[in-house]
């Protein structure tokens, strides 16, 4: 699905810089909330009003895999968050009973920001957030 297609699909578009502004179809929305805009093969959409993806594209019609207008961006977003949804269920089978409540916090980083990824990852370690730093693979 390109982009024009989901515009085509909202109320009160209007341009907005390098994006688009519209009403969130994921609720009541007076003034345009939702941040619409095309980057790499991939809508990304942004709801201020703090809807999910998945509620603006109910909203929509549409199917979250929908988004993604280059062939194979989808399943391979798809198969790192399950690698990384499996390896926060490993790391916090490793916690005390008090640090499993704590929220896990995902650092992304690629070969191109790895040194900033790993600084990030590790000033919010040391500010005692359990953090899990993920190394996507370019495509």
């Amino acid at each position: 699905m390109n982009l024009e297609t989901v515009l085509s699909r909202l109320q009160s578009v209007r341009r907005n810089g390098s994006g688009w502004m519209a009403c969130c179809p994921a609720h009541e929305d007076r003034r345009p909330s939702l941040s619409v805009r095309e980057n790499d093969g991939k809508v990304l959409l942004h709801c201020f009003g703090g809807c999910t993806v998945e509620a603006i594209c109910r909203g929509m019609g549409l199917k979250v895999s929908e988004l993604f207008t280059k062939q194979g961006v989808f399943q391979r977003k798809l198969d790192a968050v399950r690698t990384a949804e499996k390896q926060i269920a490993d790391l916090r089978s490793r916690l005390t009973p008090r640090e499993r409540v704590l929220d896990v916090t995902v650092v992304y980083c690629d070969a191109d920001n790895l040194e900033q990824g790993m600084a990030r990852a590790l000033a919010l370690a040391v500010e005692g957030e359990i953090v899990q730093c993920v190394l996507e693979r370019e495509s």
